[in-house]
């Protein structure tokens, strides 16, 4: 798909951004957040362990990455980078889930220290809250974080198999959910979101499916099941919704981003379109002639463009795009909704 009108609405891929690494980069990308005038955090995961050496504790592990994403191709600018794999305040070795307050300040949890840090919009440690247990205010794995218009945060509490609701300075408000597959049961719960009207959207990890609820956690509905078809899921990760109602999953397990409508009737699939290398992948290439060789080489790059385990979704509603977090490829995919699409007459 470049452009796909579909079921009344047209989406037109834009570009990817992003790259591998440090500096401009991400490695194992797993949550994205926007904040004013095109400005997204990616949350990466990294791959280096945590060791008792010094010097191994370096930003090229678990870190937020801070970009200007622009409008267009070569717009993006890398901006700054901010965390370090450790477990002393302010480090991460397992961060899951990032948001944003009205403030700017940024919330990243981190599923293997049961906790929450809080940073400036520089990166500079506000608090950090949150202890290992099962009782009220406690974690087990918290993932998935929406902060709504109170600022109060939704934190999905993975291994207790609920969501629990906190003020911006952690204190514990509510909470909804418990084990199993029925209504308003969860299995391993991970991304969450909030529509304009409030409704919550729990991606069932697990179960293979996403529950709405509204923001007391009353239940209203769930879509998806397990499997490869549409509308079909395979242990998805995250959910954003448009000013529309429509939803878009990230179908982690089979390489895809599915979108339903409001009423959870599926209408598309994105599978990855990214037919250029992104900006700052294509100066690394360039710079290496060989490199320039073995890719003359290939005759089919169709792999190259599509996802691969894309782990997060988020949709910039006053652009109009949906931008999607493919994990593997080190890299941001990029959709424009067209809102004024018209397609040409067949019998001209």
């Amino acid at each position: 798909m470049v452009t796909r009108v579909v079921a009344g609405r047209a989406y037109d891929f834009s570009h990817a951004m992003g790259r591998g690494g440090v500096g401009a980069g991400f490695n194992s990308g797993n949550a994205l957040a926007f904040s004013a005038d095109n400005l997204v955090y990616v949350l990466s995961r990294g791959g280096e362990a945590v060791t008792a050496v010094p010097w191994h504790r370096t930003a090229r592990g678990a870190r937020v990455t801070k970009f200007d994403v622009g409008l267009q191709a070569g717009d993006e600018e890398f901006l700054t980078e901010f965390g370090r794999s450790g477990n002393e305040r302010g480090e991460l070795i397992w961060p899951a889930g990032l948001a944003l307050d009205s403030g700017d300040s940024i919330y990243v949890s981190d599923e293997w220290l049961n906790r929450v840090n809080v940073f400036d919009a520089e990166g500079n440690l506000l608090r950090d809250w949150g202890t290992t247990g099962t009782g009220d205010g406690q974690f087990d794995g918290p993932s998935g974080i929406v902060c709504d218009g109170e600022d109060n945060l939704y934190i999905v509490d993975s291994r207790n198999h609920r969501v629990q609701k906190f003020s911006k300075e952690g204190r514990f408000l509510a909470k909804f959910g418990g084990p199993g597959d029925g209504p308003g049961q969860f299995n391993s719960p991970w991304g969450i979101t909030q529509d304009r009207e409030g409704c919550l959207y729990v991606v069932d990890h697990k179960n293979h499916r996403v529950q709405k609820f509204t923001a007391d956690g009353e239940y209203l509905a769930q879509f998806g099941r397990y499997g490869t078809g549409r509308g079909e899921l395979n242990h998805p990760s995250d959910v954003a919704v448009d000013p529309d109602g429509d939803v878009y999953v990230c179908d982690w397990g089979n390489d895809r981003v599915q979108a339903f409508d409001a009423d959870g009737k599926f209408f598309t699939s994105f599978i990855g379109d990214a037919r250029q290398l992104t900006k700052w992948s294509d100066m690394i290439v360039r710079t290496n002639p060989e490199a320039v060789k073995r890719r003359r080489e290939v005759k089919d790059f169709q792999a190259e463009w599509r996802l691969r385990m894309p782990r997060a979704v988020a949709y910039d509603a006053p652009n109009n795009r949906l931008l999607i977090l493919d994990t593997q490829r080190s890299r941001i995919q990029i959709y424009n909704k067209l809102n004024s699409y018209a397609s040409p007459a067949r019998n001209l």
